[in-house]
């Protein structure tokens, strides 16, 4: 027994020296490998390099140790300051990046992103494909839309939302409900069940009951409440909210993680919060689903869903999305992923874009007070006596807007937006090359990269061209100190007649061409309404007394989110 137990030890022995061995083995050839990759691919890199500059070049690779991921890792962690190292490294326009077995061409400078944007050659089917199937969970029926139904479903009906009627009458429509509810920001009601959708999220509580009452909240859950509440009912109307109550609170579920599901990762992963992200988009589906059913059934003639009878205050561009769908052979689930996206897309950025707006306004008391004089003549907010409305009770403050007037006159406040978009957004453009193309920069965005002649670049067709807006909007090339928030930098100042205008410009937040955002123009004017209303009826100011501190960004799918809230006290102005 006792030559059986020494045997044992020695082959248990045994086992651990080989297994140790081999692992040392596995370390060493994975670590070997790593190398040949990243000297081959350097080669490669400086080989693609070595064209004469008014040559039409093949963008280079940047260099990458791990084979088939390449860049992958890097992206997912932190895609601008990869992206800004290597166009540091590489010094050119536009630079390749290899993930997951394929290469991606990104540009980064004004002009070729100019070029890719306006392009008819570039598609975004493949991405937006891509998007319906992995975070609205499509599974088949409008990816597989022939070319005609396609176009049809991803631009023909999105571009409604960019002409006339639509912009006027949703405006209008907007900016109604912002005068009703902007003095229900928060209400002053110490119990939830008395407060206003928004409220309740945003852990809303009554601190002074003065006369001049005092409300605290988490200003980040306060402003998407708001934000997503309006823009909701303006687009698909009043009643999807009245039925279900909760359908916003799923969308934010969902946002706060769509860079996990764009992944393609299974809901079955322990990462925190992607489960609970996969749970809310089965309910947002289930919710979408029933949406269309009820309007069908109200354009029949039939009795359907009572919570949902009354739809006949959706925008028009929504009800032509549903019939055009019911048109199409889709049925109310199958439509459901379509419905999200553009549900996702009418939340996702404004409420983010709008609170960073008035924070970067709140924290800057000077600007504040320059853009409340300038939009005064167009926004009042003010309280009614009790000899105007001839009531003992006080009556609640109220709004008035003339918002076209502001529109055109309040150039400050629009620099002040387009600052934001620059600074407090970084979303990522994909095209797929229908052709085979050839980019070139311009003259001044070669005089600022110190080249003589502009450089042009091949891209061939089925290859994909990436635009990461944030590098360019950090670029200090393009941005004397990109870190400061300075408006001015999008005021221009007219030849002729001296006026300043707020201009957009060298920058494309909302993308561009045929495949940019659809919602872009009313998007600029909804959160021009937002702020502006806010800004003129209500003080904000940090809840524990001191300065504000912004928080740092966190990856969305455009706009960013807030690393963090913040708790602000809130009290009216009037």
């Amino acid at each position: 027994m006792g030559e059986y137990e020494i045997t044992k030890d020695v082959l248990l022995q045994t086992a651990r020296n080989n297994l140790a061995a081999l692992g040392w083995t596995a370390v060493c050839a994975a670590a070997l490998l790593c190398i040949i990759t990243r000297v081959i691919t350097g080669l490669q890199s400086r080989a693609d390099g070595s064209s004469k500059t008014s040559d039409a070049r093949p963008v280079r690779t940047v260099a990458y140790w791990i084979p088939w991921l390449g860049h992958g890792i890097s992206f997912v962690w932190d895609h601008i300051s990869l992206i800004e190292k290597a166009r540091d490294s590489l010094k050119e326009p536009a630079l390749g990046i290899y993930m997951g077995g394929t290469k991606h061409n990104v540009v980064v400078s004004p002009s070729l992103v100019n070029a890719v944007m306006l392009s008819r050659s570039t598609s975004s089917v493949a991405w937006n494909n891509y998007a319906l199937k992995t975070v609205c969970g499509d599974r088949g029926p409008i990816r597989n839309f022939n070319a005609a139904y396609h176009h049809v479903f991803h631009h023909d009906l999105p571009n409604l939302f960019m002409r006339e009627p639509f912009i006027t009458e949703a405006s209008t429509k907007l900016v109604d409900l912002l005068k009703r509810e902007i003095a229900n920001f928060v209400t002053f009601s110490w119990s939830p069940v008395d407060q206003a959708p928004w409220e309740r999220s945003s852990d809303a509580v009554l601190t002074d009951r003065s006369d001049k009452p005092v409300c605290e909240a988490d200003f980040f859950a306060l402003i998407r409440g708001f934000v997503g509440h309006i823009t909701t009912t303006t687009l698909m109307g009043r009643s999807i909210l009245e039925a279900f109550p909760r359908l916003l609170d799923d969308v934010w579920e969902l946002d706060n993680h769509s860079p996990l599901m764009a992944m393609g990762l299974p809901r079955w992963l322990p990462f925190s919060g992607l489960p609970a992200a996969y749970a809310a988009r089965d309910r947002i589906l289930e919710v979408l689903a029933a949406y269309q059913k009820a309007f069908l059934d109200m354009e029949n003639g039939i009795d359907g869903d009572v919570k949902l009878r009354d739809l006949d205050d959706a925008s028009e561009p929504v009800k032509q999305r549903i019939r055009m769908s019911k048109n199409m052979g889709l049925s109310p689930h199958d439509s459901a992923p379509g419905h999200l996206l553009l549900l996702w897309a009418m939340n996702g950025n404004s409420p983010n874009v709008a609170f960073w707006h008035l924070l970067r306004l709140y924290t800057n008391p000077a600007l504040l007070d320059d853009i409340r004089q300038e939009i005064a003549p167009y926004v009042k907010a003010w309280r009614p006596s009790r000899e105007e409305t001839g009531f003992p009770i006080p009556e609640a403050p109220k709004v008035s807007m003339d918002f076209e007037a502001m529109f055109e006159n309040c150039h400050l406040l629009k620099a002040s937006f387009y600052e934001t978009m620059r600074m407090d957004s970084a979303g990522l453009s994909f095209r797929e090359l229908t052709s085979d193309v050839t980019i070139t920069e311009s003259k001044d965005d070669a005089a600022v990269a110190g080249v003589e002649e502009p450089r042009s670049f091949r891209v061939n067709k089925g290859e994909s061209i990436a635009v990461p807006h944030g590098v360019l909007h950090n670029d200090p090339r393009y941005f004397s100190n990109p870190g400061q928030f300075d408006p001015l930098r999008f005021l221009v100042t007219d030849p002729e007649t001296g006026a300043k205008r707020a201009e957009l410009h060298t920058i494309y937040p909302f993308g561009g061409g045929a495949s940019g955002c659809k919602g872009r123009v009313f998007a600029e004017r909804e959160i021009l309404a937002f702020v502006a209303a806010i800004i003129s009826m209500w003080n904000i100011e940090p809840a524990d007394g001191k300065e504000f501190k912004l928080p740092r960004h966190r990856p969305s799918s455009g706009a960013y989110l807030p690393k963090n809230d913040i708790r602000v006290r809130l009290s009216m102005r009037v």
